[in-house]
């Protein structure tokens, strides 16, 4: 599996920056988790959009899910649906995203699997103001990429996050987390750590905070695995 960094803020992109997006690819399958501000023009700077398989959306805040209102117009543009999978709630939002004619729109439930070719995607509840999910995917070798979206601390992510071979984690604090929230970097590493977690990369950063500072703390806990800021447009093998 590939995994590319098309944003890496929380609340709202930094200047030249954007919002939560990630694509995820191997040979057969490409998909997108989340697709928040500045991350749509990303994906086309790599990619047309033309292949992918589906979008899976942790939750419904808008720093995760704007830039599917103007996908839209790329999709209607081509006579395009794509699958779209998605929490419930907020219903007001889920209610506009499923109005969207060019979206095929798939409610998600905690324990929900769903499988596309030769991946297969589960999902887990997290701790945030919204329903929330972490999403795992596992191919064919038995790689797995875990990736939290917004999550306070909670066991549920400490229990699905153990053997992760790679760990896209939330740390938008330094430290001093709200823990019904968000992670502190203490805390991503802590859990990769316990979990046996071979790659711990840090993502969902403060606009107005330097993403060395994260790593530097999570770097000083996590011994087993290594440590890696995410960056726009950084490609991982996993």
């Amino acid at each position: 599996m590939k995994l590319t960094i098309l944003g890496n803020n929380g609340g709202y992109p930094k200047g030249n920056g954007a919002c939560s997006g990630y694509l995820l690819e191997n040979e057969k399958v490409q998909v997108i988790f989340d697709l928040g501000s500045g991350t749509l023009s990303n994906l086309l700077s790599i990619n047309d959009g033309t292949q992918l398989d589906a979008i899976f959306i942790t939750h419904l805040h808008w720093d995760h899910i704007s830039d599917l209102f103007v996908l839209q117009y790329l999709l209607e543009k081509r006579g395009q649906v794509l699958p779209l999978y998605l929490p419930r709630t907020p219903e007001n939002i889920y209610d506009i995203l499923s109005n969207i004619k060019n979206f095929d729109v798939h409610p998600i439930d905690d324990g929900d699997e769903v499988a596309i070719k030769n991946m297969k995607f589960s999902f887990k509840k997290m701790r945030h103001p919204v329903e929330t999910y972490a999403i795992k995917a596992i191919d064919d070798r038995g790689h797995s990429c875990l990736y939290t979206g917004d999550t306070g601390i909670c066991q549920e992510l400490k229990d699905f996050a153990q053997d992760a071979h790679t760990l896209l984690c939330d740390c938008t604090y330094v430290n001093n987390p709200d823990e019904n929230k968000h992670l502190s970097a203490e805390q991503a590493a802590e859990i990769a750590e316990n979990a046996g977690v071979r790659h711990l990369i840090l993502t969902h950063f403060d606009p107005e905070v330097n993403p060395r500072d994260y790593a530097i703390i999570a770097e000083r806990i996590l011994r087993r695995g290594r440590v890696t800021k995410s960056e726009i447009m950084l490609t991982f093998n996993i």
